[in-house]
C-alpha cells in the first residue's frame, strides 16, 4: 500500500504517505469502513469536535479535520507513528492545526479532561482483540470517557472492532446506537442523550 487517500473536505485527494510495513504492520482502517464511519457521524463536521484516541496512521483524525472538525485531537502511543503524523501535519496549510499527543490512552484522557476538552465524536480503534474478553476492554475505555466527562451532551463514541466481538448494549450514560459490519470489521456507535 503506497498511501491513504483523504476522501472528502478541504484536503480531499491528498495522500497520506503511510505504509503499514514501515510502522510495525499497523492496522489501517479500510476506505469503505472510513466512509461508513463518516456516514454514521456526518459528512460535514464544521462546528463539531473530534478525538481519535488510537490514531495509528492519523488518517481518521486527518479526515475529520479535512471535513471541518475543530478542534481535532489525535493520540498515538507509538513514538514513530506519532512522529509521522506530526511531521505530515506540519506540511499542511490549515487554519487550525490539530493537537497530536503521544501518550497511553488512559493518560491522554486524563490530560484532555484536565484541559477542559469535550468532544462531539470520539473514535476508538485499539488493537483488535478477538477474544470474548474484548467487550470488557471496550467497556473500560467507554467508562473512562464517561468518568472524565470527555463526551459532550448529544455526542457519541464509535468503536471499530473485530466483527466477532459482542459489545455491550449499554455502558451508562451511553446506549447502543447502531452496529455496522464490513466483513471482519465492525463499527459500533454509542450515543448519549440527544444523539441521532
Amino acid at each position: 500500500m503506497g498511501g491513504i487517500r483523504i476522501i472528502a473536505g478541504e484536503l480531499r485527494g491528498r495522500v497520506i504517505p503511510f505504509t503499514n510495513r514501515k510502522y510495525d504492520d499497523a492496522d489501517i482502517t479500510p476506505q469503505k469502513v472510513k466512509k461508513a464511519l463518516f456516514s454514521m457521524i456526518g459528512e460535514r463536521l464544521a462546528g463539531t469536535s473530534f478525538l481519535d484516541l488510537f490514531a495509528g496512521s492519523g488518517q481518521i483524525g486527518i479526515e475529520a479535520m479535512s471535513r471541518g472538525a475543530r478542534p481535532t485531537v489525535m493520540n498515538e502511543s507509538d513514538p514513530r507513528r506519532h512522529r509521522f503524523i506530526s511531521s505530515w501535519i506540519r506540511g499542511l496549510d490549515m487554519d487550525e492545526s490539530p493537537l497530536v499527543l503521544n501518550m497511553a490512552a488512559l493518560n491522554a484522557m486524563a490530560y484532555l479532561a484536565g484541559r477542559g476538552f469535550r468532544f462531539d465524536n470520539v473514535f476508538l480503534d485499539p488493537p483488535y482483540d478477538r477474544s470474548d474478553a474484548a467487550a470488557r476492554a471496550y467497556r473500560d475505555l467507554v467508562d473512562a470517557m464517561a468518568l472524565h466527562g470527555l463526551v459532550a451532551p448529544g455526542g457519541s463514541v464509535i468503536v471499530q472492532h473485530f466483527s466477532g466481538n459482542r459489545l455491550l448494549e449499554e455502558i451508562p450514560p451511553f446506549s447502543l446506537g447502531a452496529t455496522k459490519r464490513y466483513g471482519t470489521t465492525s463499527l459500533t456507535r454509542y450515543i448519549t442523550g440527544g444523539a441521532a
